[in-house]
């Protein structure tokens, strides 16, 4: 089960409910903080809050974007969406080309990652049929291009060419065109995943679709990439 923590900045009683985030089922502890609270006080209402959550059979929390107590929770895991950047590299890589008004026949994508990973393998071989050319920048990545350009004739460029998008699995290694960093600590610089035909919360959206995909009720062709904010309905906001 997959809970939801909710903080409230006035009075009121903790509720444990039921609730809803887009199609996710959830249920919702709501704290509340007023103005001049002790603390202490917030420190034992958080707790009790994780306590009821995780007596209920929670495992894993939402938060609020503006959440600012992440870190003190210790009892709850917070939804990780780095499997889904990651899993959905591909879908990053095309959509940071749209945004660039580069069609995929004409752009050329940088694969970028410490070591060659499955990650990176599964994200190369959906762009292949699709982009123009494809840069590989891990160690070992020669033989592996190699290996795709024998597979789908496609020109795998070397560094020097460059790329207009570059999907990094990894803080090292170099970056062309817009980057999607695709690692803790990495930014998708503007851009976000979202769905069509989901409505979407937008203060946890990627951490609601991070669930979805987990679970297979989101289809890889139905994810849609927008600028600054999370799609909702097939519409950026």
């Amino acid at each position: 089960m997959v809970g939801q923590l909710v903080l409230v900045r006035e009075r009121g009683r903790f509720r444990l409910e039921e609730g809803r985030l887009g199609p996710l089922e959830v249920l919702r502890a709501t704290v509340f903080e007023p103005e001049g609270l002790a603390s202490w006080r917030l420190r034992r209402r958080l707790s009790r809050g994780e306590r009821a959550l995780v007596r209920a059979g929670v495992g894993r929390v939402v938060l609020g974007s503006g959440f600012p107590y992440a870190d003190r929770l210790a009892m709850l895991d917070t939804v990780d969406t780095l499997p889904l950047r990651r899993g959905c590299a591909d879908v990053l890589a095309l959509g940071a080309l749209a945004e660039a008004g580069i069609s995929p026949r004409r752009g050329r994508v940088a694969l970028s990652a410490p070591r060659l990973c499955p990650e990176l393998e599964r994200a190369a071989e959906r762009l292949c049929p699709q982009v123009r050319g494809l840069l590989i920048d891990t160690p070992g990545g020669e033989e592996y291009a190699r290996y795709l350009q024998a597979k789908f004739g496609l020109p795998v460029t070397p560094p020097v060419a460059g790329a207009d998008v570059t999907a990094a699995f990894g803080p090292g290694g170099g970056r062309w065109g817009r980057s999607v960093e695709l690692y803790e600590g990495g930014t998708l610089n503007g851009l976000a995943l979202g769905a069509e035909g989901l409505d979407l919360p937008e203060d946890c959206a990627e951490q609601v679709l991070a669930l979805l995909w987990e679970r297979g009720e989101v289809r890889r062709e139905e994810l849609s990439v927008g600028r600054d904010s999370f799609i909702s309905s097939g519409k950026t906001r």
